[in-house]
């Protein structure tokens, strides 16, 4: 008898999608993520270089970097202008002007972890340079390090875009998705159904109130970055198209899961799993994208989480414009379109009693 119940509960187990998913991939992705892809160690930087004088010292330094396996030197600058369109477009982590004055470094101060590390990868090449140059202790260039779009390092320039790339999720694919599997268990989905609504008023009729809820939580945005002193620098018009896209986004993930499973637990599973979880670990919120391997680089840069992150800091910190943050936006936008088709066949189903 006892055979006959463990027997059971191991057909249950590889029978439901869901504990499958639970007990044996989750804990795979894990392992994977935490013992291969993740880790602040950051691979390499990105930087520019500018040469104002032409001189050969500097061609040297700059060669000195490059020769860095954590600093890759994408190019040269030509003029001194060159420089804020770099970092708004994305670009490049600093710009090294290497000057008869010394050394000018300057750095994105977005992301205060990558950028604390820039700058030691950066001062150490210098430092060696140095030594390199002048064998009998002649006082090295001066370097001077200036922090762009946030001068001081706040930790906020750096949280506030993972926390409302979480609060959404919550909001709008977690509680959203439960919600509207609420109706389908307890048999009020099917009445509406019959009505002349049809299928799509009656979810958009589902999703005003966590827009509205969802708004409320951009207006509590900008009431904390004024209360810290975080300043959006950006189109104020452009920010908040994001912010509303990346939210159309996670309600069409939210509508999808739901559509295609029935149990209110397993829409809860799901949404932390699937998109929760990952959008945490592989969003830069709490892992630098330059620190993670290629082929998860890729992956990540993907999920809608590190689009809305990346877009965030470009256009409110750096002022960037539509143009500038068009992957990204393509990316939320096209992946909000192919959920909201991909749910409908799921909507159409005979939902199980």
């Amino acid at each position: 008898m006892l055979r006959a119940v463990i027997v059971k509960e191991f057909r249950h187990l590889f029978r439901d999608r869901v504990s499958f998913l639970l007990l044996f991939l989750m804990p795979a992705f894990l392992v994977l993520m935490l013992g291969y892809a993740l880790s602040f160690q950051v691979h390499h930087h990105d930087i520019l270089v500018y040469n104002p004088v032409h001189s050969m010292e500097a061609e040297r330094f700059f060669a000195r970097l490059d020769a860095n396996p954590l600093l890759q030197v994408l190019g040269h600058l030509e003029r001194m202008d060159e420089i804020e369109p770099a970092f708004s477009q994305g670009k490049t982590r600093a710009v090294v002007m290497y000057g008869d004055d010394g050394l000018e470094v300057f750095i994105d101060g977005t992301n205060t972890f990558t950028a604390r590390s820039v700058k030691s990868q950066i001062g150490a090449a210098a430092a060696q340079f140095a030594a390199e140059e002048n064998p009998l202790a002649v006082p090295a260039p001066e370097l001077r390090i200036r922090y762009l779009y946030n001068p001081s390092l706040k930790k906020g320039y750096t949280s506030i875009p993972g926390l409302m790339m979480l609060i959404f999720i919550l909001v709008n694919t977690i509680v959203l998705g439960t919600s509207i599997n609420r109706e389908k268990t307890q048999g009020s989905w099917r009445l509406l159904s019959i009505t002349r609504l049809g299928m799509g008023r009656i979810v958009f009729g589902k999703t005003v109130p966590f827009i509205a809820i969802s708004i409320l939580h951009i207006a509590m945005l900008y009431g904390v970055c004024r209360i810290f002193d975080i300043e959006v620098v950006g189109s104020m018009a452009l920010f908040f198209f994001l912010q509303m896209l990346y939210i159309a986004c996670c309600m069409s993930l939210g509508i999808l899961i739901s559509a295609w499973f029935d149990r209110p637990l397993d829409v809860l599973i799901l949404s932390w799993v699937v998109l929760f979880v990952p959008n945490v670990f592989l969003s830069g919120f709490v892992f630098p994208l330059s620190a993670m391997e290629a082929p998860v680089r890729a992956v990540a840069q993907m999920l809608p989480g590190a689009a809305f992150v990346d877009a965030f800091r470009n256009i409110a910190f750096k002022g960037s414009g539509f143009m500038g943050n068009l992957p990204q936006i393509a990316i939320l936008a096209g992946e909000s379109v192919l959920a909201l088709l991909l749910s409908i066949p799921g909507f159409k189903r005979t939902v199980p009693r």
